[in-house]
């Protein structure tokens, strides 16, 4: 079960450790302890180190994202809110604390979602492959049954579209959500950063961008990316500088 206890400014941080059945979670657990006492700084090491050991979970990262926030890291917290919006993006309580996150960025514009991320945003992908996978699971339980019943073959004037269509459509939907999610790539800066004219530390400055400002990754050129924001200022900066979900 679920438990959330409430800290400063509407902010929460989850106990939920279902996510560690088979795994330590003594590390999401000391993160709590050092949060609560108000060592945000020792909970952001505990809750990174739990990340690293390979967990997956939107608790950790809404977590490690809410300490980060109250460390006034607002690159941090913006890439772990978005890292556990994507594995819960029907959570509350993330849509409420990025909100507030963004809202601190020096004149931040958080990217806006396309058309297809707006109609499939609501589910994971996750999600999404086992609903495509329901109707092709049903299409073959049923031709098995004919085998075992043949009397029922003459429903399949019904069954077979029935099923094979809504298998079309749902593992189309599964396939065009997978792509959106994997093509686009993205970033948050990571403390102030320069924008420069090249991929070289030698390259003229153009600008600055502030802590948390969300970009979208266009090219790559060894240790240095090209990222672009939503006002379409575009400017090479450095690996260390962005966080990334693929780093």
């Amino acid at each position: 079960m679920k438990e959330h206890l409430t800290t400063l400014l509407l902010f929460l941080i989850s106990t939920d450790t279902t996510f560690g059945k088979d795994q330590n979670t003594s590390l999401f657990k000391a993160g709590n302890v050092a949060f609560h006492d108000g060592r945000f700084g020792q909970a952001l090491t505990n809750y990174q180190a739990q990340i690293n050991t390979g967990v997956v979970s939107a608790p950790l990262h809404f977590n490690l994202a809410t300490a980060a926030f109250h460390d006034r890291q607002l690159g941090r917290a913006i890439f772990h809110y978005r890292q556990a919006h994507s594995l819960d993006p029907r959570d509350k309580n993330i849509h409420h604390n990025l909100k507030i996150a963004r809202d601190e960025v020096h004149n931040g514009s958080p990217p806006k979602p396309g058309l297809w991320q707006r109609l499939t945003g609501f589910s994971t992908l996750n999600e999404w492959t086992l609903v495509a996978a329901t109707p092709l699971t049903a299409w073959f339980i049923w031709l098995a049954t004919i085998n075992i019943r043949p009397q029922w073959k003459r429903h399949g004037a019904i069954i077979r579209p029935l099923f094979g269509g809504a298998a079309i459509i749902l593992t189309l939907i599964a396939v065009f959500t997978w792509h959106s999610q994997t093509s686009h790539k993205w970033g948050v800066i990571n403390g102030e950063t320069v924008a420069r004219f090249g991929p070289v530390k030698a390259s003229p400055d153009q600008f600055k961008w502030f802590d948390g400002a969300e970009v979208e990754i266009n090219r790559v050129h060894g240790e240095w990316l090209l990222v672009r924001d939503i006002t379409d200022r575009q400017g090479w900066v450095h690996s260390e500088s962005i966080l990334r979900p693929d780093s």
